[in-house]
C-alpha cells in the first residue's frame, strides 16, 4: 500500500494533535523535557526554569553524570516544551523546519521522572532528557 508522505510543515500539528486526542481521553502522555546540557566539565547549562528533585523533594545537587541517576522529579518554573523521547540516539539536524506553530507544553509544576536519557548533540556533550508524565490538564499549546 502506497501512503501519502506528510509535508514536513503538518508533522507537528499532527503530532499535537494526537497528543490532544490522547490527553482528552483521560490517558496521561509519557514525553521529555529537555532539563539542560552536559559535557565532559558537567552541566553547560542546567536550565534555571528546571529544578531536579530527589527522591524527598529536596532540589538535587548534580555535579556530573552519575548524580543525575538520584533524580526522581521535576519541578518546573516555567512552561516547559514537551518532546518525543529520545533516549540515548544522537540528534539529527532540523535543517529546513521553519514552523513557529504551537505546540505542547508541561505548566509550571511538579512532575515525577520516570526515565533518563542523553542524545549526543553534533557539536560535542549531550542534552540532559527527562521522560515525564504530564496530566492532561498540565497540557498547553505554546508557540516557540
Amino acid at each position: 500500500m502506497n501512503l501519502p508522505s506528510i509535508p514536513w510543515r503538518a508533522k507537528p500539528l499532527l503530532w499535537a494533535a494526537a497528543l490532544a486526542c490522547l490527553l482528552s481521553n483521560g490517558v496521561q502522555a509519557s514525553t521529555c523535557i529537555i532539563a539542560g546540557r552536559m559535557d565532559a566539565a558537567g552541566w553547560a547549562p542546567q536550565f534555571q526554569t528546571v529544578r531536579l528533585l530527589d527522591s524527598v523533594g529536596r532540589i538535587l545537587p548534580v555535579r556530573n553524570k552519575s548524580d543525575l541517576t538520584q533524580v526522581r522529579a521535576v519541578e518546573l518554573t516555567e512552561a516547559a516544551l514537551l518532546s518525543v523521547c529520545d533516549g540515548n540516539k544522537a540528534l539529527t539536524r532540523g535543517d529546513g523546519v521553519a514552523s513557529k506553530g504551537p505546540v505542547p507544553a508541561a505548566k509550571p509544576g511538579r512532575f515525577n521522572v520516570a526515565g533518563l536519557g542523553f542524545p549526543k548533540l553534533q557539536t560535542g556533550g549531550e542534552l540532559v532528557e527527562l521522560d515525564i508524565s504530564v496530566p492532561a490538564d498540565q497540557v498547553v499549546m505554546m508557540t516557540r
